[in-house]
This record gives C-alpha cells, sequence and structure tokens, in this order.
C-alpha cells in the first residue's frame, strides 16, 4: 500500500476535485485539522485520510456530485445507544455554518 503523508499531499489531492467539491474538500480537511490536530493526514488508495493511534479516523471522498465524508468503522462518533442504525459517511453539496459545526462536532468526539 503506497501512501503519502503530510498537509501538502491531501490538499494536493482535494485540489485536484472538480469545482466546487475542491473546496468543499479543502474546508473539510480545515475543519478536521482544527478540531483534531494530532491526526496525522495520509493519501491512501487516492483518498485523504486522517489517521490516529494507528487506525483511520475519517477521511475524504470525492463524488460526481459531492464530497462524501466518513468515519472509519471502528470510531463512530454519530453512534447513538438505542438506535438500531448509525451513519458512517455523509454526502456534503455545500457547507454552511451548522454543517460545519456538525463535522467539527464529529471529529472533536471521534478523537476524545
Amino acid at each position: 500500500m503506497f501512501s503519502k503523508k503530510g498537509d501538502a499531499a491531501v490538499l494536493a489531492k482535494l485540489r485536484a476535485m472538480p469545482a466546487p467539491y475542491a473546496e468543499i474538500g479543502e474546508r473539510l480537511h480545515a475543519i478536521i485539522r482544527e478540531n483534531a490536530p494530532g491526526l496525522e493526514p495520509v493519501v491512501r488508495w487516492g483518498l485523504p485520510f486522517y489517521v490516529g493511534g494507528g487506525e483511520d479516523i475519517c477521511y475524504i471522498k470525492p463524488g460526481k456530485d459531492y464530497v462524501a465524508f466518513g468515519f472509519g468503522e471502528t470510531v463512530n462518533p454519530a453512534f447513538e445507544e438505542g438506535v438500531t442504525m448509525h451513519p458512517l459517511v455523509w454526502t456534503v453539496t455545500a457547507l454552511d455554518d451548522a454543517t460545519e459545526a456538525r463535522i467539527a462536532e464529529l471529529v472533536s468526539k471521534a478523537v476524545a
């Protein structure tokens, strides 16, 4: 498995996405780095991953009409007790203040 490490490698991958998704990807990267500075950004399998403690915490995946933002299966900050279905991946088509705040909350919870 080949990977490139660091912010520059991840940002280069995100900037290669078509508009407006490149901008969304860059903002997601900033939110992740602001709320989980200890995570290591890497590009693996062509996707930006954010790794901590040897585990994939979250990732960004470009889609045709969206950007997918997801968490590793072992770290699910959206888990709710008593609920029988738990989201791991969200499709993001635009970012507003509420969406950014929710993503920041999930990222912070994932690394807590």
